[in-house]
């Protein structure tokens, strides 16, 4: 797979959405038999519409050698349990390890977010978890990467903040 700019790709701020949908595909590749268990409580998003696409996706993931994220996201990782228990505890085994050696979780306070105009008005705007990852994205130079169009008018902050949608990284 080729991604134009891929080198801007190989260490970037993610999103909740597309973690989650990372997790989920990689978890029910490696355990086929939990596909429709798994699908039938985290759906994947209407851009992954087959298995090509999944793929895609997945491959694109693979790439990133690291994720960047802040412990809002963890948050809201945990707030999109479904699974029944047995599992939901083989999808955070299985992810935890997907992750160890890729994930970089940065400490991004909400005080410190509100002590800033900007950031204090996106707190108010898109919640502390997306304000978090804006900010860590732009203090870290990185590219975030989302699945929320809501968030891309927020490049206006910083020109140097690039905040892409996942699905047009991906032309999917």
């Amino acid at each position: 797979m080729k991604i134009e700019g891929q080198n801007r790709y190989r260490r970037v701020v993610v999103d909740t959405g597309p973690l989650f949908t990372t997790l989920t595909l990689s978890y029910i590749r490696q355990s086929p038999k939990t596909r429709e268990h798994v699908t039938s409580k985290h759906k994947p998003p209407p851009y992954i519409l087959d298995l090509t696409s999944e793929r895609l996706f997945l491959e694109f993931f693979q790439t990133v050698q690291s994720l960047l994220i802040t412990s809002h996201v963890i948050g809201e990782l945990k707030s999109r349990q479904r699974l029944g228990e047995q599992v939901q505890r083989e999808f955070w085994r299985f992810s935890i390890g997907f992750l160890r050696n890729k994930l970089e979780e940065k400490l991004v306070r909400l005080i410190d977010l509100g002590r800033d105009a900007t950031y204090e008005k996106l707190l108010y705007e898109v919640g502390p978890t997306d304000a978090g990852l804006i900010s860590l994205a732009q203090k870290e130079n990185c590219t975030l990467l989302t699945d929320d169009s809501r968030l891309l008018s927020w490049q206006r902050l910083d020109p140097h903040l690039h905040i892409e949608l996942i699905k047009d990284v991906l032309h999917l």
